[in-house]
């Protein structure tokens, strides 16, 4: 599996190749963790340079426009390569398998690209609170979709719990994925666990992936109605991510970008 996902729509948007772009966003991304937006012409020169391009090509010309496109990027990089597609999940498949590869692979994905992590959490950190709200720049995400699918057949078959949702469930896999990247380095002084060695990475994979199936699968009560949290209405998403990715379209007044869309043709892998 090439671990190096990207966005076609934006490389073409861009005037690049498939490579210039992936080579470009990398090398953003890992320069935005410590700068966010205030990318210097130093900056700019470098990512050309890396990546091949030209210094004055499109993709160079706005740091905010770069700083929002690598934000995408790292987003779609932590997100797993379907096996069989996000719009066909393996039928033959238990739901309890099923999630356990989705847990693993996204684990994996978070393991392969720490850089991609660190910005989304720099970025919660320190960026503008206004930008989930920026039609265009973060794209709803297709493992939400996924992952209530294939919850829905773990509730058909008794498989899962009542009351837990997939943001439920995506916000626990994406918590437990992060830990080496976020706290890691102070585990390991602390505790003398190194998350990078080749055993505690395999460790931490198979804690979480156990760890998600036995919260999906636990006889615990449910008291909290349908799912743990609920969503709040934004800009982007509506009340629901769920619900929005089952919707075949926005309201009619939203606003259209004419960006390239993150939902298009996600992997090339």
């Amino acid at each position: 599996m090439q671990n190096k996902p990207h966005l076609p729509a934006s490389a073409a948007w861009y005037a690049l190749s498939d490579q210039q772009y992936i080579r470009a966003m990398n090398a953003a991304v890992t320069i935005a963790v410590r700068v966010g937006a205030a990318f210097t012409s130093q900056h700019l020169a470098t990512i050309a340079r890396v990546a091949r391009v030209s210094a004055t090509c499109d993709l160079l010309a706005s740091p905010s426009r770069l700083y929002e496109e690598a934000l995408r990027y790292a987003h779609s990089s932590i997100w797993p390569v379907p096996l069989n597609g996000y719009d066909n999940p393996e039928m033959d498949r238990s739901p309890v398998r099923e999630m356990r590869n989705l847990v693993g692979a996204t684990y994996t994905r978070f393991a392969t690209h720490p850089e991609s992590v660190r910005l989304i959490v720099a970025e919660n950190l320190l960026g503008d609170p206004e930008l989930v709200h920026r039609v265009g720049v973060l794209e709803d995400s297709p493992v939400v979709l996924h992952i209530d699918r294939v919850l829905m057949r773990g509730h058909d078959i008794g498989a899962f719990r009542n009351g837990v949702s997939a943001e439920d469930t995506y916000a626990l896999i994406t918590a437990l994925c992060s830990f080496a990247v976020t706290q890691g380095t102070t585990f390991h002084a602390l505790y003398g666990m190194d998350s990078r060695e080749a055993s505690n990475e395999a460790g931490l994979r198979n804690l979480t992936c156990d760890a998600v199936i036995a919260f999906l699968t636990t006889t615990m009560p449910t008291k909290q109605g349908n799912s743990y949290t609920h969503a709040s209405h934004s800009s982007v998403i509506g009340s629901s991510v769920a619900a929005s990715l089952y919707a075949d379209s926005r309201d009619g007044d939203s606003e259209v970008s004419d960006a390239p869309s993150a939902s298009d043709d996600l992997y090339h892998d």
